[in-house]
């Protein structure tokens, strides 16, 4: 092992004894500093673009990490872009594009389009990019109701629709609508991810349908004297995934505007491929075992810098390959989540985001030759989450059919060997995430209160290959579930846990998770927390949004018509009276992804088979909670739940 990383390694193990607590106020404000590692470098290198209590701020990359703020005005700020000259950024505020001078003056309005149909997520313009010569401003709109790409001046005096719905391919388009727009919707997730090449005078772009759901990689030509958009091509069409998670949306030029890198999953990993610009058949870059991710070429065309899991499938960390081939190696040798890499613009220095367990995400740089160590972008301040006496730790155990599994696994602080603790089993979402060694402060907290925490990667989970990922098509809440139960059974075995103390909770799809577990495995749960998940999969496609639909239509295998079976092994509807578990369900009441229909229709069953259950619904919430005070509640009631059902028997 390195020798920084052994110091770290001792350091943070070291006086393991508890002298710090988190409270709810903790959870609740902001988690990072104003140099969280997201910030977009300059085009000279000397700064960073952050958003810091809803403004846009100049950050200097030098130690001294005072910000400056370049905007005032109240309303929310979000993906601020750099101008070429440096002198100008491009923001979203409002729904529209803005652009405002890095060194003082008034924000100018640049478009002024009315808020679509359907998903609010992605109802709005967002996106902005300046062309490499700064004369036009490319960004995404959904103005529609679905995606097209469009072009405006940075005064605003011309403006160009690029890509509409009348000019995809297909009338079935993901992004795209019949011609009365009647009933498509968008979706922050399935956007076309443009890149502008750096000679300014193509677009790559990825256009999805029913059909080609993986993706069309398609480049636009473009005139930068009108702003008009000549032919697209296809430059590459992915095969199918399955799963409906992936696709072909990761493209990056190279600087003389020959080639793209783009992440495809022939091999069944995702792997870096270079494209020729001008057509032609993908060449792998990286091969072997691990997800490759996020490549971005090197101002000078050598190199090429990646994400990767290739080590250790809990972290993610800094690769670079060079541009023509050959054997990667890894940026720095610290543990933890290294992601977000910029390149300085001699090429000489890697700028990114890295966080730890414990510790919230900050910038750092290093060289990116790999001989010299990370460098952390000033000073560095303490951190409220490295004084609990908590380390967490990935633990592994098998499914029951024999697959290997793996999660995160969170002790109380001066944890008793001999002890078995109240615990609980949080399910991530997706159901594609994975839970990595970053900062979960939730984890954190209930570990802190007394329990055990763990949070397996089930399968579905992304980050262990194709096959793993695809494991549960056709088959939402069959080995899933069996996952969740190995989980359990992993910890009673290991002596870590008391079975008659075990909850379970999560949001989102590991809310239909919580749904399906304690129905499936009714005499496994003490109490369980159901944060707006789907019961029923049917009446899911009827109510989310197009997008969403299309894909879950696609990972059931098709429609409930043509797949019943399918269907009714994800809908616990008819099987309400199994549950024995007292539940907590929360819902938005605006929530654009899962339904709301969902959880009420779940709880008329409950009520009707007399089951035990608190239900709370939040106004002007969407898929999450996003206002303090439900955030507040929301905690407060699931420690409310999980002391009266966990640790009854500990009360006097």
């Amino acid at each position: 092992m390195h020798r920084v990383a052994l110091l770290l390694f001792f350091s943070s193990t070291l006086g393991l004894t508890q002298t710090s607590r988190l409270t709810l106020d903790d959870l609740l404000s902001p988690v990072g500093a104003s140099r969280s590692g997201a910030g977009v470098l300059s085009p000279d290198g000397k700064y960073f673009l952050t958003q810091t209590h809803g403004q846009i701020a100049l950050v200097p990359i030098s130690d001294d990490v005072a910000s400056t703020p370049i905007t005032t005005t109240p309303a929310a700020k979000s993906e601020p872009g750099w101008s070429p000259d440096g002198q100008s950024v491009a923001f979203i505020s409002e729904g529209n594009v803005w652009i405002v001078p890095v060194h003082g003056g008034v924000p100018r309005r640049l478009t002024h389009d009315p808020a679509g149909a359907g998903d609010p997520r992605g109802a709005t313009d967002h996106h902005p990019q300046w062309s490499p010569k700064g004369t036009w401003i490319l960004y995404e709109s959904g103005q529609h109701g679905f995606n097209e790409l469009y072009v405006v001046k940075p005064d605003g005096s011309d403006e160009h629709a690029l890509v509409t719905a009348e000019t995809y391919t297909g009338r079935d388009v993901l992004g795209s609508a019949t011609p009365d727009h009647g009933d498509a919707v968008s979706s922050d997730r399935f956007d076309p991810a443009p890149r502008w090449s750096p000679d300014g005078t193509r677009i790559s772009y990825t256009e999805r349908s029913r059909t080609t759901f993986s993706g069309k990689l398609k480049v636009l030509s473009f005139d930068q004297k009108t702003g008009k958009a000549g032919t697209a091509v296809d430059l590459y069409v992915a095969k199918n995934d399955p799963g409906g998670a992936w696709a072909i949306n990761t493209a990056a030029w190279s600087p003389d505007s020959q080639k793209l890198v783009v992440v495809l999953q022939q091999s069944g990993w995702d792997k870096l491929w270079l494209l020729p610009a001008s057509g032609g058949a993908p060449h792998p870059l990286t091969t072997g075992i691990g997800e490759d991710e996020s490549p971005v070429f090197s101002p000078d065309g050598k190199s090429i810098v990646f994400v990767s899991n290739r080590d250790l499938p809990e972290e993610r960390h800094l690769w670079v390959v060079p541009a023509e081939g050959g054997a990667p190696h890894r940026l720095t040798h610290l543990p933890g989540v290294e992601v977000a890499p910029q390149w300085s613009p001699d090429s000489k220095q890697i700028y990114f985001s890295r966080g730890t367990a414990l510790r919230a995400p900050a910038s750092y740089v290093a060289p990116a030759t790999g001989g010299g160590e990370a460098r952390l972008l000033g000073p560095e301040k303490p951190s409220r989450f490295e004084g609990l006496g908590m380390i967490p730790e990935v633990a592994h155990f098998k499914g029951k059919d024999g697959l290997p599994l793996a999660g995160i696994l969170y002790k109380p602080a001066n944890f008793d060997p001999l002890r078995r603790y109240p615990t609980v089993i949080w399910a991530h979402g997706g159901p594609e995430a994975q839970v990595l060694l970053s900062l979960t402060p939730w984890s954190l907290y209930l570990a802190q209160q007394g329990y055990v925490v763990f949070e397996p990667n089930f399968r579905g989970s992304t980050g262990y290959g194709e096959r793993f990922r695809n494991s549960n098509v056709e088959d939402s809440g069959g080995g899933e579930i069996d996952d969740i139960a190995a989980a359990v059974s992993y910890l009673i075995t290991a002596g870590i846990t008391d079975q008659k103390r075990v909850a379970i909770g999560g949001g989102s799809h590991g809310g239909t998770i919580v749904a399906n577990a304690v129905t499936k495995l009714p005499k496994t749960f003490a109490a369980a927390i159901e944060l707006f998940g789907v019961v029923d999969r049917a009446l899911f496609l009827q109510y989310t949004n197009r997008n969403s639909a299309i894909r879950w239509e696609t990972k059931m295998g098709g429609t409930p018509e043509e797949k019943p079976a399918v269907y009714r092994k994800a809908n616990i509807l008819p099987d309400v009276a199994r549950i024995q578990t007292p539940l907590l369900i929360m819902h938005g009441e605006e929530d654009p992804q899962v339904p709301p229909q969902e959880s009420a229709e779940f709880v008329a069953a409950l009520k009707k088979a007399g089951k035990t259950y608190t239900y709370i619904t939040y106004p002007h919430e969407g898929h999450g909670f996003q206002q303090r005070e439900h955030l507040q509640d929301s905690y407060e009631r699931q420690l409310a739940l999980l002391a009266l059902y966990l640790k009854a028997e500990e009360r006097p």
